[in-house]
């Protein structure tokens, strides 16, 4: 390299070292904000939350303010230190959590706007930095929404099923019927009214007479409505039983179910509370947790069937009481009602319907589960083999297993339960043609009418 190209590079290394530092503080990328508001509706108190991401060098404010009809209001304001010469404030990433109340900010009902400024450590605008500006298009809505049930004279059985129809005066992402605090939500009724609604409720068997049955609806600013009906819980007599357990029964059925989940306990009594308790703890929890799968679609039709020339066995909510070597070690309640026919004995869908489960489940063994539409459920357990798929659609009557020994059953037979949304309820009451029409099929039609009439 001759002498004059060092000359050159000598002179010309600090301009393009200059270059580059210039180029790093004049940096043109301006900060970006994404939000997780994805209605834009706020009334009662609601967190935001901002991500804001920067990808030169570093935030140096963040500020944000509710804009409406002219007067701006300051939410928050953050500042990072840093230094404008030197490093900026290194800070590439900021979630910031927002709560926007528009009682306490004295917000009107009507349209608003968030306001986002963001500002980094660049030397632009003669360094005051890159500004990023975002609006965010907000309604405010402060007023409840209006719940009128059209249904009226609900009659509903300590462990039995009921259905409210009710109109609501705007659009709700959460609706339906809570039950002692525990809800049930509703689903559009159909027709040309879509602010017609129906939801399919229970009282479980443990609820008292006394339980608040309420409709409630919650509007997308979190707004909420909760209203009594006329809803009449009858008071219900259960069974109780006293089952002695024995430890040859212990060994033979609950040690293989225990081994098959995993398990191991050289003590029977606490093999026994393993399966018999903790177990069936679990396998309730995965059998309920199918109710968030139902389809807002009517499947069913007329009465259930009942397992032919079946008998009972055991019914709805009987109350067991567990004794070993003489000790009571153990209380239980039954969820279902217990059939027996022969042995293997074709098992029917109870009506119309999806298949949301087909497989093993603790003590219930070989099980499947059918969506009827609206939450309401039909389960069939302890069969000893499985003719369904997830997924598939069956008719009423269709063969979908049959009756068998498996799980925790002592003989051969059906245990058939019936859940709305996550609770299990009588499965007498879905048999019974009368009651189905007096209680359900009668407040359906009210559907029919007030949505071809919008009345």
């Amino acid at each position: 390299m001759t002498f004059r190209w060092v000359f050159l590079l000598v002179l010309l290394l600090p301009l393009i070292v200059l270059g580059g530092f210039l180029l790093s503080r004049l940096e043109g990328q301006a900060p970006e904000v994404t939000h997780d508001l994805v209605e834009p509706f706020v009334g009662e108190p609601r967190e935001i939350v901002l991500d804001i991401s920067e990808r030169g060098r570093g935030l140096q404010t963040i500020r944000v303010s509710v804009v409406q009809n002219g007067r701006e209001t300051p939410l928050e304001e953050v500042h990072f230190e840093g230094s404008m010469l030197w490093a900026g404030s290194g800070v590439l990433s900021h979630r910031l959590p927002l709560t926007i109340d528009a009682s306490g900010l004295s917000l009107e009902d009507g349209e608003a706007l968030m306001r986002i400024e963001i500002r980094d450590y660049s030397w632009r605008n003669w360094w005051h930095g890159n500004l990023a500006v975002t609006e965010v298009p907000m309604v405010v809505d402060t007023r409840a929404p209006q719940i009128e049930v059209l249904s009226r004279l609900h009659y509903v059985n300590q462990g039995g099923s009921g259905v409210v129809i009710y109109r609501l005066s705007e659009t709700c992402p959460s609706h339906g019927v809570e039950v002692g605090g525990h809800f049930y939500p509703g689903f559009p009724a159909g027709g040309k009214d879509p602010k017609l609604m129906k939801a399919f409720f229970a009282v479980a068997y443990n609820q008292a007479a006394d339980t608040a049955v309420l409709a409630s609806a919650t509007d997308f600013a979190g707004n909420q409505t909760t209203m009594g009906f006329h809803c009449r819980i009858r008071k219900k007599a259960f069974r109780k039983d006293v089952l002695d357990i024995s430890d040859a029964f212990i060994r033979d059925r609950m040690v293989p179910l225990l081994a098959a989940e995993g398990g191991s306990e050289s003590d029977l009594e606490k093999v026994f509370l393993a399966v018999n308790r903790d177990m069936r703890e679990a396998n309730y929890e995965t059998l309920t947790g199918l109710g968030q799968q139902t389809v807002p679609e009517m499947m069913w039709e007329g009465p259930f069937l009942r397992l032919p020339k079946a008998a009972n066995r055991a019914q709805f909510a009987d109350h067991r009481v567990y004794r070993y070597k003489g000790a009571v070690v153990d209380r239980q309640v039954h969820l279902g009602a217990d059939l027996a026919s022969i042995q293997h004995s074709p098992v029917p869908a109870a009506n119309n319907g999806r298949v949301v489960f087909a497989d093993k489940v603790g003590i219930y063994g070989n099980a499947v589960v059918i969506d009827h539409g609206f939450g309401l459920f039909s389960l069939y357990a302890h069969l000893s083999s499985i003719g369904v798929e997830t997924g598939a659609r069956v008719n009423k009557n269709d063969t979908i297993g049959k009756t068998g020994v498996t799980g925790l059953a002592v003989g051969d037979h059906l245990h058939f339960g019936m859940m709305v949304n996550d609770t299990f309820v009588n499965p007498v009451e879905w048999w019974d043609s009368h009651w189905i029409n007096d209680n359900i099929l009668t407040k359906l039609k009210l559907v029919e009418a007030a949505a071809d009439t919008g009345n």
